[in-house]
C-alpha cells in the first residue's frame, strides 16, 4: 500500500466478498487500537459490534453487489478495547486481478456522535415538555372552567331577581367577564392542541349556505347590541370540501372581530363565491381598517391591534389568538385565510376552501366545545 493512503486522515480497509479483511491502512489501525498484520486476514465481523454484524450480512454488502457503491453509510466499528468508533463510510466494489473487493473509506464521527445524541436528548426533554404541557392544559381547562361556569350561573340567577338598577348593571358585569374569560381559556386551549397537533379536521362535501345562515344567527344579537347590521349574499347552492365545525368557528372569529372592529351604523357583509376549484367566503366590513404593517401581524399569535374608540374596553379584546386558530384550521383543511385592508374604510376576510360537487347531507354544524 502506498505511503500516502497508509497516512491519510481517514481510515481504509478492503475485504473480499467471503469477508476476509485484505488491506487496512496504519490511520484504521490505530483507530482501532491494533496493529495492521493483526487486523489483515481477519473476518471484518471481527471489528464490527454485534448489531453492525448483521448491518453488515442484511444490508451493507448486499446493497454493493446490487450496486458495486455506497455512500455515507453510518455504521460502528468495535475497537480493541471494546468500546465502538462511529464512523461515516463511503464504499466501492470492483474486480481487482480477478477478485472482487470492496473498498472503503471511514471518517470518524466523534463530533457528530455528539451531535446527534444532544440532537436525541433535546427530543426526549421536548416530548416530556409537550406531555407536562398538555397535562398541564387538562387542569387548566377543569380547575378555571368549573368556578366560572358556577359564577356565570349565579350571576344569570342574580339577573332575574336583581331589581336595582346599578346593581343589575354590577351582575351584567359579572356575567360579561365570566363570557370573556371562557373564552380566552377555550382560545388558549385551541391553540395549543393546534401547536402539538392534537386538533383532527374531518373535511366532507358540505353546502355553505347552511354554515353561514348558522353563524348569522348566533352573532345577531352581538351585531345588534354594536349597532352593526349584517347581511349575507350569494351562499346558497355553494358547496366546499371542510370540516363544518371548524368552518364554522373560522367564520364567527372573522365576524366577531368584524363587529368589534365595526362602529355603530356600520355594515358587514357575508359573500361566498365558486371560483373553479376554490370556494371563498369573504367577510367584508365598513370599520375601521388595518394600517398596512400591521396587516401581515394579525394572523401572529397573540397579537392585537388597538381598536381605537370603537372597543368598549381594552381588556375586552381576548388574548390575540383568534385569527392564528383560524387560519391554522383552514389551512389544516387544505385551504387559508387572508386579509385585505385599508385603514379608515374596512377590511375583507377571505375564507379560501377546496369546492366540493356532492353535498353531504349531514353537514350540519355545532358551535365546537
Amino acid at each position: 500500500m502506498r505511503d500516502v493512503m497508509n497516512t491519510a486522515p481517514c481510515g481504509f480497509a478492503a475485504f473480499s466478498d467471503d469477508g476476509t479483511v485484505v488491506e487496512i491502512n496504519q490511520t484504521l489501525a490505530d483507530m482501532l487500537g491494533y496493529k495492521r498484520v493483526e487486523v489483515a486476514g481477519w473476518h471484518i465481523d471481527k471489528i464490527l459490534p454485534p448489531g453492525g454484524r448483521i448491518f453488515y450480512h442484511t444490508y451493507l454488502f448486499p446493497l454493493l453487489k446490487v450496486k458495486s457503491e455506497v455512500e455515507e453509510i453510518y455504521v460502528a466499528l468495535r475497537a480493541k478495547d471494546g468500546t465502538d468508533i462511529p464512523v461515516l463510510l463511503n464504499a466501492v466494489r470492483r474486480e481487482i486481478d480477478g477478485v472482487f473487493l470492496s473498498e472503503c473509506v471511514c471518517l470518524r464521527m466523534l463530533q457528530r456522535h455528539a451531535y446527534e445524541d444532544q440532537l436525541l436528548q433535546a427530543r426526549r426533554l421536548a416530548e416530556e415538555s409537550n406531555a407536562a404541557k398538555a397535562k398541564f392544559l387538562s387542569m387548566m381547562s377543569h380547575d378555571l372552567r368549573t368556578p366560572l361556569t358556577t359564577i356565570y350561573g349565579n350571576a344569570q340567577l342574580l339577573l332575574a331577581e336583581v331589581a336595582d338598577a346599578q346593581l343589575l348593571e354590577a351582575v351584567r358585569d359579572i356575567r360579561q367577564a365570566c363570557e370573556l374569560q371562557m373564552t380566552m381559556i377555550g382560545d388558549i386551549l385551541e391553540f395549543a392542541r393546534l401547536d402539538s397537533g392534537r386538533v383532527q379536521v374531518s373535511p366532507r362535501a358540505i353546502s355553505i349556505g347552511e354554515i353561514v345562515s348558522r353563524a348569522e344567527a348566533l352573532v345577531r344579537v352581538q351585531a345588534a347590541d354594536a349597532g352593526v347590521d349584517l347581511a349575507s349574499a350569494g351562499c346558497d347552492g355553494v358547496t366546499a370540501m371542510a370540516d363544518p365545525n371548524r368552518l364554522q368557528q373560522i367564520l364567527l372569529n372573522l365576524l366577531t372581530n368584524a363587529i368589534k372592529f365595526t362602529p355603530p351604523g356600520g355594515m358587514i357583509e357575508i359573500a361566498c363565491s365558486a371560483e373553479g376549484e376554490r370556494t371563498r367566503i369573504r367577510v367584508r366590513d365598513n370599520g375601521i381598517g388595518i394600517e398596512p404593517d400591521q396587516l401581515q401581524r394579525i394572523f401572529s399569535p397573540f397579537v392585537q391591534l388597538d381598536a381605537g374608540p370603537v372597543s368598549q374596553s381594552t381588556t375586552a379584546r381576548g388574548v390575540g389568538l383568534g385569527l392564528a386558530i383560524s387560519r391554522d384550521l383552514a389551512r389544516a383543511m387544505g385551504g387559508d385565510v387572508t386579509a385585505e385592508s385599508t385603514a379608515g374604510t374596512g377590511s375583507v376576510f377571505t375564507i379560501d376552501l377546496p369546492a366540493a360537487t356532492v353535498v353531504d347531507t349531514k353537514s350540519e354544524a355545532s358551535i365546537p366545545v
